[in-house]
């Protein structure tokens, strides 16, 4: 990876396959904790938060009213070289 070609340090990421959709997102994860949202088409549609080790999101409708939080089904830590 580039990145880690110039800093010497493997970047991390989150990767974001959500119910309903069949898009997915790639989060640069720049802090711990760390919250945001995943859009499309310049839409907001779910909100996640990260502390490092546990990943929560819920849905954001139309009208700016959230979804209770949920955690995903499976979380998979992966490192690549």
């Amino acid at each position: 990876m580039r990145e880690f070609e110039n800093t010497g340090i493997y970047p991390e990421y989150l990767l974001f396959n959500l119910p309903d959709t069949r898009q997915s997102w790639r989060v640069k994860v720049k802090g711990k904790p760390q919250k945001g949202v995943l859009k499309s088409k310049g839409k907001v549609l779910y909100e996640y938060s990260f502390n490092g080790h546990r990943c929560k999101f819920r849905k954001v409708n139309e009208d700016g009213s959230l979804f209770d939080w949920k955690e995903p089904d499976c979380m998979i830590i992966e490192m690549r070289d």
